[in-house]
């Protein structure tokens, strides 16, 4: 399968090439990018260039295929002589085929032994990072192998493969690199969305809302803020520009990119007066944040001292953010929105996506908040439920997307 150059504009591509009988399939895809007309360049483990030679890389990709992490001291320009750098610091993006178990290990550790590794480390925030994992069935069945492709999931990359089959050591199951027009296919997904969001400006709310009793106590749950960044991530990548709003979560969890505002609130209130003051501008808007639906009537100026017996705590309902930001809504915005619930959830989550005058919900549940995958179903007006099933948080988010640039207006 070929990837066509008639609609997609040229990237700079990476592909790093790792020690498995498999890397002879990556030699098609290199092949295929650039007829598209990408710029392709390959980086080589030394593992790697036993199985293909650097020269047919180089020949099918029309560039010179990098090996060594120290150049020449002859070698004067510094695309030479910072190897590691050049080009992976202008990548948009980076494909590890095969992704072996040794070389997961390292990206998921965040360690740079050699050329793809320390490439990997320094790709920019925006890049598209791609594994094909690749290996035996036993090697790939190891606990400690899952958990490195869950983490580099959780850090944004995303995963093609492995398929299933009879494997190149005589044994059969899971662990055959996925096949080249699987892998482009992909790709071509991805970098015909670069620019679906170009010029849009898209709000999104995210985490949870501390709902403060006295300086030191709150109504709060347990959300993480990681599918907020996914999906500020996921749009910023896809050319628009992010206005994200989140409440208290940690730093690691923030999305990191120059086309996104970040603006940090607490409470219910102040997540609704920082999002009133950039709903006007925007074109979407997802409200992914789990808001307390209650606070504290009275709010302490020092801490409440425990008492002897039971203690009455009087609450009082916080504002509806998403139906307050709906009535104001310009007939040209597209608002989507998330329900948790127990259960089945679609009747309530279809209430929801009326009585907020919405135009899609993801319904989701329990096991999602806080952690890094979901089994979602999509909602929208005069259409079945759309059941995604059990997804990580970023490809849910890249398929939230998908659902709102595939209707056109919005979801009107």
């Amino acid at each position: 399968m070929s990837v066509s150059s008639n609609t997609l504009r040229p990237a700079t591509i990476l592909i790093g090439v790792c020690g498995g009988i498999a890397a002879y399939k990556s030699v098609e895809v290199v092949s295929q990018l650039r007829k598209a007309g990408h710029d392709v360049h390959v980086l080589m483990t030394a593992s790697a260039c036993r199985f293909v030679t650097p020269l047919t890389f180089a020949a099918v990709s029309g560039n010179r295929v990098l090996t060594e992490s120290f150049p020449e001291p002859s070698e004067a320009s510094s695309d030479a002589l910072y190897p590691h750098l050049y080009p992976a610091t202008q990548a948009d993006v980076f494909v590890l085929m095969p992704a072996t178990a040794n070389m997961m290990s390292c990206i998921a550790e965040g360690a740079g032994h050699e050329i793809v590794s320390m490439s990997a480390l320094s790709l920019p925030p925006a890049c598209h990072r791609v594994f094909c994992p690749a290996m035996n069935v036993e090697m790939w069945q190891q606990q400690s192998v899952q958990d490195n492709a869950v983490r580099m999931n959780e850090r944004g990359w995303m995963q093609i493969g492995p398929d299933e089959g009879v494997l190149a050591c005589g044994m059969e199951g899971a662990g055959r690199m996925a096949e080249p027009g699987a892998i482009l296919e992909q790709l071509s997904t991805y970098l015909a969305a670069r620019d679906a969001l170009a010029g849009k400006r898209v709000l999104i709310l995210s985490g949870p809302t501390h709902e403060y009793l006295d300086p030191v106590r709150y109504i709060g749950n347990a959300s993480s803020g990681r599918m907020g960044r996914a999906l500020a991530e996921v749009a910023a990548d896809r050319g628009a520009q992010v206005d994200f709003v989140t409440g208290p979560v940690d730093e690691s969890i923030l999305p990191r990119r120059s086309a996104i505002a970040v603006q940090r609130v607490v409470s219910a209130e102040s997540m609704l007066a920082a999002a009133t003051d950039a709903f006007a501008e925007a074109d979407i808007v997802i409200f992914a944040a789990a808001v307390a639906d209650y606070r504290p009537k009275t709010q302490l100026t020092e801490k409440a001292a425990k008492q002897s017996g039971d203690w009455a705590l009087e609450l009082t309902a916080t504002p509806d953010i998403a139906a307050t930001l709906a009535a104001q809504r310009r007939a040209d915005q597209c608002l989507i929105g998330f329900a948790l619930q127990t259960g089945d959830g679609i009747a309530e989550a279809q209430a929801k996506l009326s009585a907020k005058q919405l135009d899609g919900i993801l319904l989701n549940h329990p096991e999602a908040m806080g952690g890094n995958a979901g089994t979602y179903t999509f909602i929208r007006k005069d259409a079945a439920p759309d059941a995604w099933g059990l997804l990580s948080k970023r490809a849910c988010a890249a398929k939230l997307w998908d659902q709102v640039l595939s209707h056109s207006g919005g979801m009107r």
